[in-house]
């Protein structure tokens, strides 16, 4: 379990990262409809960014939380407690704040398929 939780936190340090330093315009298909999606510019693209680099902060205050605090598990404090739900509503507010910023279009490489007539 503890190595699925560090390949998410890389992945969410490194791909928070790049976003959040290259910016690159992308679209995200829907899930239901491929044909449209969200196009993210390079604002949205660096709040995407900004959002998963909190994230990772809070997986980092909880990875230390419960495996390396000093061979027993304690309970966070008061403070602790704060921290993590001041970094989750940030990691939650710059989410949603990307894909607000989003546009909503079509996509641009979708091509629906084509019926063959005999």
């Amino acid at each position: 379990m503890r190595s699925v939780q560090v390949v998410m936190f890389m992945l969410c340090v490194l791909g928070g990262l790049y976003l959040l330093t290259q910016a690159p315009a992308f679209f995200l298909p829907s899930r239901g409809d491929p044909a449209i999606g969200l196009q993210f510019d390079a604002v949205a693209a660096r709040l995407l960014g900004a959002g998963l680099l909190a994230l990772a902060a809070l997986g980092s205050l909880y990875l230390r939380t419960m495996y390396y605090s000093a061979g027993q598990r304690r309970l966070p404090g008061p403070g602790e407690q704060r921290r993590y739900f001041g970094l989750l509503l940030l990691a939650l507010a710059l989410l949603l704040a990307a894909l607000l910023s989003a546009e909503i279009g079509p996509n641009p490489d979708y091509r629906p398929r084509v019926q063959q007539t005999n």
